[in-house]
């Protein structure tokens, strides 16, 4: 079976409603990257930022997995974001709530409103593919929850067909324990969950240089 064969037939197989969702800041230079910051300027770091922000969205509306929306932090017009919805984009949608929990599961709590599958990225992971979006749906078809670890402690997805207000309760934003503290949460409310591989986010100097690595 060729690729284009297989992806007839995987659309022909898509019995539920599947819901793509992005979630990114909005880009202003010294508010984003800013770790970057050590070395590149506040311009060039929010310019990596809207690059993967961009390549996010590429691979979400080129996926054709469902529909795709993009959730910002805060409103505001931006060329990076005329962009992202000229490509096929819905939105863009304001994110609500206090921490990234929070936020989080208002938006996959609303995206169940509208869909049976929803899965949730963000934008700073280079190397997120159609292949491993298409893998969450499938873990979602026998799990309540799946997540996608970053090398670093955190997620790079998560993809839900039913959540829990306190899925997210207790967990330090941030730190290494992300992934750890939310697969408890889930054992805790009795949530069925799946993990697909690790991926890497582009957070410091060195995750830049491993991605523009990649790209030569």
């Amino acid at each position: 079976m060729d690729k284009a064969q297989r992806y007839r037939q995987e659309q022909s197989e898509m019995t539920v409603r599947r819901l793509l969702q992005q979630f990114a800041r909005y880009p202003e230079p010294g508010k984003v990257k800013t770790r970057l910051q050590t070395q590149l300027s506040a311009e060039e770091s929010c310019a990596v930022h809207e690059s993967l922000l961009l390549r996010t969205a590429r691979t979400l509306v080129q996926a054709e997995l469902g529909d795709q929306e993009l959730w910002l932090d805060r409103a505001g017009e931006h060329s990076t974001l005329s962009s992202a919805l000229g490509m096929g984009m819905a939105g863009p949608y304001l994110q609500r709530g206090g921490d990234l929990g929070e936020r989080m599961y208002a938006s996959l709590h609303e995206g169940l409103g509208r869909a049976e599958a929803v899965v949730l990225v963000g934008s700073d992971c280079p190397v997120l593919s159609r292949d491993y979006l298409l893998a969450a749906f499938q873990s979602l078809e026998r799990a309540d929850v799946v997540l996608g670890p970053a090398e670093d402690g955190g997620f790079v997805l998560i993809g839900c067909t039913s959540v829990h207000e306190d899925m997210f309760a207790g967990v330090s934003w941030g730190g290494d324990e992300v992934l750890e503290t939310t697969r408890a949460n889930f054992e805790r409310l009795g949530l069925a969950d799946a993990y697909l591989a690790t991926l890497y986010d582009v957070d410091s100097p060195d995750d830049l240089r491993r991605w523009r690595r990649e790209q030569s």
